[in-house]
Parts: C-alpha cells; sequence; structure tokens
C-alpha cells in the first residue's frame, strides 16, 4: 500500500511492514518485527538513554526515533547487506521521498536531521536504533532462529557508535550485558 503524503497513512504502512533482515533469517512474517515496532521499540530506548545518560534533549529524541525509518514507508525495508553495498543511494532515495511525499514539514525536518547525522541527539537515536535491533535479535535467538550474524553485527555497531558517544559504559552495562 502506498501511503498518502499524511503522516497517519505513512505509520499505517509502517505498522504492516516487516523487517526484511528477520524473515531472510527464517522468522515467519506472522511474528517478525514490523518497522513500526521497530521505531517505538527504539523510542523507548531513547528515553531510557536520555534519562541515564542525561546529556541529550529526551523529546528529540524519541522524535528521531519515530520518524528515523519514515522512508521505509515508500521504499520498503531494505537489508542492512544491500544497504551496505548501495551506501548513500538509499539514504537520498528515501530523503527524496519523505521530502516530496510527506506534508508535514516537521517530520520532513527531523528526517532529514537524522539521516545527516550531525546533532548528539540524531547520533544518539542511530544507537537506540542499533540496540533495539540487538535486543530483538536476542529474543529472535532465544526462541531459536539463527540470526547470530546479526547480533554479530549489530552489537558491533552498539559498541563502535556508543564508544564514539561517551557513552560505552552505559550502554554496555545497560543494554548489552543486562540483556544477554
Amino acid at each position: 500500500m502506498k501511503p498518502r503524503g499524511d503522516l497517519v497513512s505513512a505509520a499505517r504502512a509502517l505498522l504492516s511492514l516487516a523487517r526484511s533482515g528477520w524473515m531472510l533469517r527464517g522468522v515467519p512474517g506472522s511474528i517478525a518485527e514490523t518497522v513500526a515496532e521497530h521505531s517505538f521499540m527504539t523510542a523507548f530506548i531513547c528515553l531510557e538513554l536520555a534519562d541515564r545518560a542525561g546529556v541529550a534533549d529526551p523529546g528529540k529524541l524519541v522524535a528521531y526515533a519515530l520518524v528515523h525509518d519514515l522512508g521505509e514507508a515508500f521504499v520498503g525495508d531494505v537489508t542492512k547487506s544491500l544497504s551496505s553495498r548501495i551506501g548513500e543511494l538509499k539514504n537520498r532515495i528515501e530523503l527524496d521521498f519523505v521530502e516530496s511525499e510527506v506534508e508535514n514539514g516537521l517530520a520532513r525536518r527531523l528526517y532529514r536531521e537524522y539521516v545527516e547525522q550531525r546533532s548528539l541527539e540524531s547520533r544518539m537515536a542511530r544507537l537506540c536504533n542499533y540496540i533495539a535491533t540487538y535486543l530483538v535479535g536476542l529474543e529472535y535467538k532465544r526462541m531459536g532462529f539463527e540470526v547470530d550474524d546479526m547480533l554479530e553485527s549489530t552489537r558491533r555497531e552498539v559498541e563502535e557508535l556508543s564508544k564514539e558517544l561517551g557513552l560505552d559504559h552505559l550502554v554496555r552495562e545497560r543494554f548489552l550485558e543486562a540483556q544477554s
């Protein structure tokens, strides 16, 4: 379903869009995390991290979390392996769709800021995005699905970005060690 330009239509599209990486690893579509579920989980992790770190605007973090995959409402969920091969092209295509199709100016601005990754909050939201993926991956692993490759690569991304942001001890203690 191609969403109209309003945010509610985009949200409805994301509610039914399963994340392809999980399905490629054998997670059935009926239980695979949707993009909207992922964004929701990311938003709560942002609240948790903002509260514990005390260095960022929690409202902005949550707003970034809610819109960070908005482009997928228009182009679908692209796997990490394809995304890494096509590089910035994916970001440009999604950004173009958001800027041309989404009527809400605030959502467009937040999405662009997230894609550009220039602020502490946008970078922390990306970190929370990776943490959310990692935590769901742990759940799928406990269910018996072969997701080790995603867990390993996502954990590396979490560790690298949390170190760059000076949040590595907090992230390791609260999200990596406590959940494994």
